[in-house]
């Protein structure tokens, strides 16, 4: 073998590496599967003709195989150079003064401390540089990783060796190495035989040429794989540009009128969908589709977008339905500006747009919502007003609006709130008499003042409402004469509006039923005659087949009518309509059928009665409710409390227990039965202790009993989960007390306790 083979062998099979700082020494280490060969040639050579280094250990495991050789006494200083990332040491000649002395050893073994073994590196170069160590280092780690299990198995040698960081050797090292070269043929060829060496170098060739062909045509693989992907990315790009382009020819295409009329129907649904639900984001979802549709306006362009009258007409109503008329009136107002401003037509308030803001005071609870809303139809009669006297037909006035105003004097409930409704149905009247058939007064504008005179509260020193009675009865004798009016026109005329408008003007079951309920709002001592005479009209008109027909809420009206006249004779007249009710159910058909309603009516008639034997006709009534089969009249709280009063006032012997025994009997329903209907409260515990308070009229004996008889009942009360004793409770509990118990110790013993309670 020639030198540079020797060399590169050396090279390629060993490293070397200075551990100890204090022995200045360096270990040659292979892992190779010639080791125990080529550890023996270097340890001739270290023996024979090195001159630079002695021979201090020869390594072996625990088979006994040479492993590492150390070298110390290194002729000169060494000088170290620690790189903490690579772990790289190296060693710079100087002089060389010491004697060369040679000590071996077969199987001795070198300290921890003094050692260092790595895995072997496959790689090799003559460089001398730290960063091509590095670059060196990352490969072979690379390579170590797809070492198979197999090979790792096969090699004996690699069983306790560690891994070495390859670093190459300096020029001095090879130069120290050539003055020994001249001898290694002949150790090599006592040693290895010639051939395998050779065989060996022709295979490292093979390997590397083969190594060399693999990595080619890993090149050309992952250069036709570059431009395969190249392509693709292309043919992607290519697809995404193009579909780009076609999302924006779609975007950019411009929406058909229909398209942009389906859009504003939608938008309009769902604000109309949250007003059902009273949803209050229906006034930011109005004003939102109103800035959504005039930017689409300003940016497209196209007149389709604008937004119009009918969206800010719908914000004027979300504004009003949700009890925020003041609002409502403010975009009102700006609409007219904005119209003066431009004139265009689209933005002009209509009738429409006056109707919501009225509705929305008649509907509000603001306190002058009747003047603002009579405020604003007058100024809309105003500007239908033409100069040539026609009117504008845009901005005239419907009965729909008259309505609401009507409406919202109504609501407030006094006397000269409905006299201004009252005047307004005048004018209408007189509108509709001049030709303008727009502001006729409906069946409904008629009821809605009957409704504005019976909710009137009475004047100062006034014991009845006999007045407002009279002018809601007025109202609809007004009415009737009305349609006979329009019923000749129509004659006269021949015109087929003037027909359906007379019929529609037919007094109804509504308009009796109002007037009715005026009359028992009145409570007035004839109120009960004057509701009999009008149902008696009604079974008149029904008998010519009129629209006014009793039904049971007529009947409940009349029987209340009594109940609150006051009338010596009241209770006996209501329950006499009674009678009649439970014999026109069966004539008309479930049209009129008593209830619990019905029956609460007359005894709160015999509890304002002051006839002896009411409180028993009170209680026989009761009792006929609680029959099995009677659920549709079956008692609530309000029949039970209305005969425990009937009882309290009446001046019968023995109130107080048979007031206690109606009280215990709604207690067992309740208990039973589970109804809130019957659920007992404070108010029908305090009618009991009434009932036991207003007996000191009687014999000591029952006094006796009223006493006991309160007294349980306040501890029932206390002990109770259903009611707890109130202020009354305490009051009545009190006058108990003074009114039954004699002056005395006693008698201020027990209003102390109670008191101190």
């Amino acid at each position: 073998c020639c030198k540079d083979q020797i060399l590169q062998k050396i090279h390629h099979r060993l490293q070397f590496r200075l551990y100890n700082k204090d022995m200045k020494g360096f270990t040659y280490v292979t892992t190779n599967k010639n080791t125990f060969s080529l550890l023996v040639v270097l340890y001739l050579l270290a023996n024979q003709c090195c001159s630079s280094f002695n021979l201090i250990h020869l390594h072996s495991n625990h088979r006994g195989r040479p492993t590492a050789l150390h070298f110390a006494n290194y002729r000169g200083d060494a000088v170290r150079r620690n790189d903490d990332a690579a772990g790289a040491v190296v060693c710079k000649e100087t002089s060389y003064n010491q004697s060369n002395r040679c000590y071996s050893s077969s199987s001795s073994s070198l300290s921890s401390s003094s050692l260092s073994i790595n895995n072997e590196h496959d790689d090799h170069s003559n460089q001398g540089s730290l960063d091509h160590h590095d670059h060196v280092t990352k490969t072979s780690s690379n390579k170590r990783k797809k070492k198979s299990k197999k090979e790792e198995q096969v090699s004996d040698h690699e069983e306790d060796e560690q891994e070495v960081h390859r670093h190459p050797a300096t020029d001095d090292t090879s130069s120290s190495l050539s003055g020994y070269m001249s001898v290694s043929n002949t150790v090599l060829s006592s040693i290895l035989d010639k051939e395998e060496f050779q065989q060996e170098v022709a295979a490292n060739k093979v390997s590397k040429q083969q190594q060399e062909q693999n990595s080619k045509d890993r090149d050309n693989a992952s250069n036709q794989m570059e431009l395969v992907s190249s392509k693709e990315e292309s043919n992607v790009n290519n697809d995404t540009q193009e579909s780009k382009k076609k999302k924006n020819t779609t975007a950019k295409k411009p929406r058909s009128k229909a398209q942009i009329k389906k859009l504003k129907f939608l938008m309009m649904q769902d604000v109309e969908t949250l007003l059902q639900n009273k949803n209050a984001t229906a006034i930011n979802t109005a004003q939102n589709n109103i800035d959504r549709l005039d930017k689409l306006y300003r940016k497209e362009n196209n007149d389709d977008y604008k937004p119009k009258i009918m969206q800010y007409n719908l914000l004027i109503r979300a504004h009003g339905k949700l009890g925020d008329p003041v609002h409502a009136e403010e975009v009102l107002n700006k609409l007219e500006d904005l119209y003066k401003k431009t004139g265009d037509e689209d933005m002009r308030p209509t009738v429409i747009s006056y109707t919501e803001v009225i509705d929305a005071y008649a509907k509000s609870h603001h306190v002058h919502s009747a003047e603002h809303a009579e405020r604003l139809l007058y100024c809309m009669m105003d500007k239908a007003q033409r100069e040539d006297g026609t009117l504008d037909d845009t901005l005239a006035p419907t009965s729909i609006t008259c309505d609401a105003v009507l409406n919202a004097w109504a609501r407030k409930g006094t006397r000269e709130a409905a006299k201004r409704a009252e005047e307004i149905l005048e004018r209408m009247e007189y509108l509709r008499t001049r030709g303008n058939v727009k502001v006729q007064p409906t069946s409904y504008s008629f009821a809605t003042v009957i409704s504005a005179w019976a909710r009137a509260k009475f004047a100062r020193g006034e014991v009845s409402g006999k007045e407002n009675a009279e002018r809601a009865q007025y109202i609809l004798r007004r009415m009737v004469d009305f349609r006979k009016q329009i019923e000749a026109e129509a004659a006269k005329k021949e015109e087929e509006s003037c027909y359906e408008y007379a019929k529609e003007l037919e007094v109804d079951t509504v308009i009796y039923n109002s007037v009715m309920d005026a009359w028992a709002r009145s409570k007035d001592p004839i109120a009960g005659t004057r509701a009999e005479e009008l149902l008696f009209e009604m079974e008149e008109l029904q008998k010519r087949g009129g629209k006014a027909v009793p039904d049971t809420i007529t009947y409940n009206s009349v029987i209340n009518c009594h109940a609150n006249s006051g009338h010596i004779n009241a209770a006996k007249a209501a329950e006499r309509v009674l009678k009649k009710m439970e014999i026109a159910a069966s004539t008309y058909n479930g049209r009129v059928t008593p209830n619990t309603m019905t029956y609460n009516q007359v005894l709160k008639a015999y509890s304002k009665s002051s006839l002896p034997g009411a409180a028993k006709r009170a209680d026989m009534i009761l009792t006929f409710m609680l029959q099995p089969g009677n659920e549709s009249i079956q008692p609530d709280v309000i029949s039970f409390s209305t005969c425990l009063d009937v009882w309290a006032k009446s001046k019968e012997r023995g109130k107080a227990e048979k007031a206690y025994l109606v009280l215990q009997k709604m207690v067992q329903l309740y208990d039973s039965t589970g109804f809130q209907s019957m659920k007992p409260n404070e108010v029908t515990y305090n009618t009991v202790l009434n009932a036991c308070a207003f007996s000191a009229f009687t014999e000591e004996n029952e006094k006796k009993n009223a006493l006991s008889i309160a007294v349980r009942l306040f501890n029932e009360m206390q002990k109770s989960s259903i009611v707890k004793p109130d202020a009354v409770t305490y009051g009545m509990l009190l006058k108990c007390i003074a009114n039954l118990v004699p002056k005395g110790k006693v008698r201020n013993n027990m209003a102390s306790e109670v008191f101190l309670k």
